[in-house]
């Protein structure tokens, strides 16, 4: 085996173990923003279920519109970087029935990522 032989055997090697590498790290950032995707989707369901509990016509007091807002402590106690959730009625506050879409946003490496959910409320006089 020669000398040249060795050297390009050995900078193959090294090319290889870069690219492993860099998957490697890929890979381990997909998962954190797959379980940070969990969480999110925890809060989302959680103020859903806050919402479901939630009389008609406190819906506007509880849920201010648009506001983006701390809704309490919520499952498990996670909470992710930056994170806001949002509250929006439409077509407006007055509406009957109404549709309720709660967003969360939150950031990871300067990077903004949002999960949303919807849901339609209605008084029962209607």
């Amino acid at each position: 085996m020669t000398l040249v032989e060795l050297l390009v055997a050995t900078t193959v090697a090294v090319i290889a173990g870069v690219g492993l590498l860099a998957a490697y790290h890929a890979v381990l950032n997909l998962i954190e923003v797959s379980q940070q995707s969990v969480v999110a989707l925890n809060d989302l369901t959680d103020i859903m279920e806050r919402i479901k509990a939630t009389p008609f016509t406190q819906l506007t007091a509880s849920f201010p519109n648009g506001m983006a807002g701390a809704y309490g402590p919520v499952v498990g106690g996670y909470t992710l970087s930056s994170e806001q959730i949002r509250v929006t009625h439409q077509p407006n506050t007055n509406s009957d029935p109404r549709e309720l879409v709660v967003q969360v946003t939150w950031t990871n490496r300067s990077r903004t990522y949002q999960r949303s959910l919807s849901t339609m409320r209605a008084s029962r006089a209607s």
